[in-house]
């Protein structure tokens, strides 16, 4: 691919620390150079932190002589300090790319603490493994691996222990800067169908880990989360219901809720009680939305810039829902030749390249933006409005807001009202300051000597 301008999200090592970070309880330790971590916390100062992030990360912090010699003992001195200085439920050992190179054995160091009772597991993750997704992808899976030979901690009581347990993956930190809000969400309309939840990241999220085997369903909501689910089905037995996207709107949360009903078995009748709930909720919410929305000109056409998952959700409910024009529909975790997926009528392109991503927004001449911060100067220029969606966010704070299921869909149905508002009044002062430039133009009329009559 070239080089490329602006890319949105680090390398694989970021990806499987923005996971670790965001599972209560769990420490990661960095066997990298001090630039890796460090690099890291720029980075990803939009995705709201978590348990341990940012410059708080444990690293080894090594320099050219464990580079050239190893750095078995400088990480072995690592492990055994962190565990004393950092609380923590479960460390998990991460390398550099430096360290890959050179051989460093991980692993062997992970196990070599844990056979001293100490709660560690390694990963011989490199940042030349991939972006940030593979990073979620590769970690998950080295964590199913790595658990069953350390001791588990004693299981939670629940009252419900009757109610199906179910995984959620392929929500990924990483990318999705709205993560906490939108498994908050999932986690909302599951429970109110009778279910229990592993979502990992939060409270409890180092409990979720060890309760993984226990799972009734995997629940994947992107291709980042499909060899978790295989890994899962292959060492436990438990299967994985795949979709392309986490629900958003009353449709698709519709779809989810009542396969899931079916699929587990579960009170289809208090499964359609709680859609109508919602629906019900959301049109109080809208209902005075409808007529301001067409009216400020809201049904125009739009670009949407993420990764695969962010795009078919948030823009198959711009398409289907609020009647949006996608002009241009950017994907940016495809890998180079890699199958588009969707292309809502549109162009369709994949890209991380933000120079190729900032000509084809111009081209499309969207009136509406759906991108990262990256995006605001293309936005501009094309005179549209932006709503961040996608990782990086660099003036807003996502918090606990969601684009996902019927409280997403309220937020996003309000947040395309207020985009089709600012870009009308916009149009308006920009109307007004022509009028007012022609009105203080000075006329020169012609005079006999002209030539003119």
């Amino acid at each position: 691919m070239g080089n490329i301008r602006n890319p949105r999200t680090g390398c694989a090592l970021h990806g499987a620390l923005s996971t670790l970070e965001a599972i209560e309880g769990l420490i990661p330790i960095v066997q990298a150079n001090a630039g890796c971590a460090i690099q890291h916390s720029l980075a990803c100062r939009d995705s709201g932190g978590g348990y341990i992030g940012g410059l708080a990360v444990p690293s080894a912090n090594i320099i050219d002589k464990q580079i050239i010699f190893g750095g078995g003992s400088r990480l072995r001195e690592q492990i055994k300090n962190t565990v004393k200085v950092v609380e923590g439920r479960l460390y998990a050992v991460l390398g550099s790319c430096e360290c890959a190179m050179v051989g460093d054995d991980l692993n062997g160091m992970a196990r070599e603490a844990a056979e001293q009772g100490l709660p560690v597991i390694g990963s011989n993750i490199a940042g030349f493994h991939g972006g940030a997704h593979s990073g979620y992808e590769r970690i998950f899976l080295d964590l199913i691996d790595g658990l069953p030979g350390l001791e588990s901690p004693p299981a939670p009581q629940r009252e419900d222990g009757s109610r199906p347990l179910v995984n959620i993956f392929g929500i990924v930190p990483a990318s999705n800067p709205y993560y906490k809000g939108d498994l908050q969400e999932l986690q909302r309309i599951l429970e109110a169908i009778g279910l229990r939840v592993n979502g990992f990241f939060g409270p409890g999220g180092h409990a979720a880990l060890y309760s993984m085997p226990d799972a009734a369903l995997n629940l994947v909501f992107s291709r980042w989360g499909e060899a978790i689910g295989a890994k899962l089905e292959e060492k436990y037995a438990t299967p994985q219901l795949i979709f392309d996207a986490a629900p958003l709107g009353l449709d698709e949360t519709g779809f989810f809720v009542q396969t899931l009903a079916e699929r587990l078995d579960l009170d289809a009748a208090a499964a359609e009680r709680f859609l109508e709930r919602e629906e019900a909720w959301s049109e109080y919410f809208l209902l005075g939305g409808a007529d301001r929305y067409f009216d400020d000109g809201a049904g125009k056409s739009a670009a949407i810039v993420g990764d695969t998952e962010t795009v078919l959700r948030i823009g198959g409910f711009l398409s289907r829902s609020a009647g949006l024009d996608i002009k241009a529909a950017i994907y940016t975790d495809l890998a180079e030749g890699e199958e588009l997926p969707a292309d809502f009528g549109g162009e369709a392109q994949g890209t991380r390249d933000g120079g190729e991503i900032a000509e084809i927004l111009r081209g499309s001449g969207a009136a509406l933006i759906f991108a990262s911060s990256l995006e605001d100067a293309a936005a501009r220029a094309l005179g549209a409005p932006l709503l961040a969606v996608s990782h990086p966010l660099r003036d807003k704070f996502a918090a606990s807001q969601t684009y996902a299921g019927l409280r997403g869909a309220v937020a996003l149905s309000a947040d395309i009202l207020t985009l089709a508002r600012q870009g009308r009044r916009a149009q308006e002062e920009g109307l007004t300051r022509k009028i007012a430039a022609a009105s203080n133009r000075q006329y020169v009329w012609p005079t006999c000597g002209s030539g003119s009559v």
